[in-house]
């Protein structure tokens, strides 16, 4: 995996001392750029109490976040580029339901947590990081001593650790809301201390949209379904629309699937 090679490379900088970093080492990226990252920099953590829960985002936010994901393998999508893509998608949403009332029960599912990432850590590090919180209630400069840890989270802005777990080393890490999630996770899994890292994920299935644009034209398709879902949903029933401006067309199974975009997103999420 590219992420994964390219981050390596970036690892072995910080490792060296350089005084920063930016996208150029990101073979291949496409414009956006990654946060610098100072030598010894260290992230400000408030260790949260009970309770504490992020702000959520919007179904258009969760859908720029999907698209950029799949097309940007950047840790940090560009937060101009995302406000900017989801003010379009909200329009494009809202012009499908006002043109077509009867999908409008139809909602973005959140496949995670956004911002967020699962971490499981080694003891070692797990007693360093208790160590430190523990120190004082309000937040924490977290510096553990593992370089590529702490500069990965200044870098990636953790500003959040709740459900901090010391005997089993399990924590979740709130970052930046634009943290491209599974890209940073694949970064952390390379990182002295850190045995695994992972979104937090949402279980079961359900209705859910999903989009594309392509030439000017979005091509949104509205999933139905019901029956089991939390195992996976028995039935389903796809629902397909190009969007152009305010125009919103309803499209045929047969005619959809006759166009790559929409064949694309079908079998991209593994509907039927």
């Amino acid at each position: 995996m590219r992420i994964r090679t390219d981050f390596q490379g970036y690892l072995s900088v910080v490792v060296m001392g350089l005084a920063a970093f930016s996208a150029l080492w990101l073979a291949g990226c496409s414009g956006s750029t990654d946060p610098e990252v100072s030598e010894g920099a260290v992230a400000s953590v408030l260790l949260s109490p009970d309770g504490w829960r992020p702000t959520m985002p919007t179904e258009a936010e969760i859908l720029a976040d999907r698209l950029m994901g799949r097309n940007d393998d950047s840790l940090l999508l560009d937060e101009a580029e995302r406000r900017r893509l989801a003010d379009e998608i909200a329009k494009v949403l809202s012009s499908i339901r006002s043109a077509y009332p009867a999908v409008a029960d139809v909602t973005v599912s959140v496949p995670y947590e956004s911002g967020e990432l699962l971490l499981g850590l080694e003891p070692q590090l797990i007693e360093i990081i208790a160590s430190l919180l523990e120190e004082t209630a309000g937040p924490v400069a977290l510096d553990t001593g593992y370089e590529e840890f702490d500069a990965l989270n200044a870098s990636l802005g953790l500003s959040v650790i709740v459900n901090f777990y010391r005997a089993s080393g399990i924590a979740n890490f709130f970052f930046s809301e634009r943290l491209n999630v599974p890209a940073a996770a694949a970064a952390y899994e390379l990182v002295e201390g850190v045995e695994y890292a992972e979104a937090n994920a949402h279980l079961g299935d359900g209705p859910d949209i999903e989009a594309s644009k392509s030439e000017g034209r979005w091509y949104v398709v509205a999933r139905r379904a019901w029956g089991d879902c939390p195992s996976g949903c028995i039935n389903e029933e796809l629902i397909f629309f190009i969007v152009q401006d305010v125009a919103v067309e309803m499209l045929s199974r047969e005619a959809a699937l006759a166009r790559d975009e929409f064949r694309e997103l079908v079998v991209t999420r593994g509907w039927q």
